[in-house]
């Protein structure tokens, strides 16, 4: 059996399904958010993960998840302009574990290969 980098892993399943919609997940030369360098960036609009094409492969299994947290959060109503925004963010530490719990189960659910990359 050859051997399949986790990149050409990833590129192969292509995509995050998250029930209310599906990301389309691609790699990118030289991302940048708001004028900075940055390994992993969630489209929101576009419905696009993108990672970081220079990566190196200990890093990419950390970016990825970071990156689809950002949706889980989103999903569970802790959406990305919250920490761009001046308004303080109230919430528990029991939101956030519930929150997590579900996203996570929800993740398993809907993308095995990609959890099994995750969590290999």
């Amino acid at each position: 059996m050859a051997f399949t980098s986790l990149k050409q892993q990833i590129k192969n399943i292509g995509e995050l399904k998250f029930g209310w919609t599906t990301f389309t997940i691609s790699f990118k030369k030289a991302l940048s958010s708001e004028g900075e360098a940055c390994l992993g960036l969630t489209d929101f609009d576009k419905l696009e993960i993108h990672l970081d094409d220079s990566m190196k492969e200990n890093a990419l299994r950390v970016t990825l998840l970071h990156e689809i947290l950002h949706v889980v959060f989103s999903t569970m109503g802790l959406r990305a302009e919250d920490e761009d925004s001046s308004a303080e963010l109230k919430t528990t530490n029991e939101f956030i574990v519930e929150s997590t719990t579900r996203g996570l189960l929800l993740l398993r659910e809907l993308n095995p290969e990609l959890w099994n990359l995750i969590y290999d």
